[in-house]
């Protein structure tokens, strides 16, 4: 799946709907981000995308404090702020090839580890803000199913281990609706086995790719259909990040 995606034209197209967002949810609760309003889910990002300029720019070995630029700043200032840190986002990761060294928190150094996050990253976010205006989200399903591998696979078990956490003991099989797409996810303590496969889980997911990966992230009420424990079903919802 991952090679077939141009991940820095769904980061462009992504952080122009951002730019959008940001001024229509700046005071909007965001009911997928509890706590956080529209303006804190961009500032969330554009700490992000700070960070990752900093460290692509540099070519890091190691992580770098982004200083200042990363501190979003009150009021309408935002807007600008964003719209600075998109565009010198995108230009850093333009810029380095996808096989290219450099420092991540991941066992993966290549900058095509930046393609792919900030894709997902940004996809995911903007999805909240949408769905917090009553707007249906909107993302490509291929990149959803990617995002999907990339949640179970990179996301969720590098937060279970920095909580001290660990993955449900029950399996999860997902099945997408609108299209290919199946996955099976069986527990191994601080991390899963996921094999793409029709298997029967201890709770299953059914629903469109989109749905799927935002439930992933513990986003609630996004179309899908639920079987299994739902005890178990609880469990693997409230892993989102």
């Amino acid at each position: 799946m991952t090679d077939s995606l141009d991940f820095l034209s769904a980061v462009r197209s992504s952080t122009e709907e951002l730019r959008r967002l940001a001024r229509s949810t700046h005071d909007t609760i965001v009911p997928d981000c509890p706590g956080w309003l529209g303006r804190d889910v961009v500032a969330h990002l554009g700490r992000v995308y700070a960070s990752v300029t900093a460290i692509v720019d540099a070519r890091a070995s190691g992580p770098i404090d982004a200083g200042d630029v990363a501190v979003a700043p009150t009021g309408a200032a935002i807007f600008d702020w964003i719209d600075e840190r998109c565009a010198a986002m995108l230009e850093a990761i333009g810029g380095i090839a996808s096989d290219e060294r450099v420092w991540t928190w991941s066992d993966d150094h290549s900058g095509g580890f930046y393609h792919r996050r900030m894709a997902h990253e940004t996809a995911v976010h903007v999805c909240d803000l949408q769905r917090a205006i009553a707007v249906e989200p909107t993302m490509d399903r291929d990149l959803a199913c990617d995002g999907i591998d990339e949640a179970y696979g990179l996301i969720l078990p590098f937060g279970l281990r920095r909580r001290g956490r660990s993955f449900p003991a029950s399996s999860l099989h997902l099945h997408c609706t609108d299209g290919p797409g199946e996955w099976m996810i069986r527990p191994l303590g601080d991390s899963v086995e996921v094999s793409h496969e029709h298997a029967k889980g201890d709770v299953a997911w059914r629903g469109p790719a989109v749905g799927l990966l935002l439930a992933a992230w513990g986003r609630r009420h996004t179309g899908l259909t639920a079987f299994g424990d739902p005890q178990a079903c609880e469990d693997w919802y409230s892993l989102g990040v």
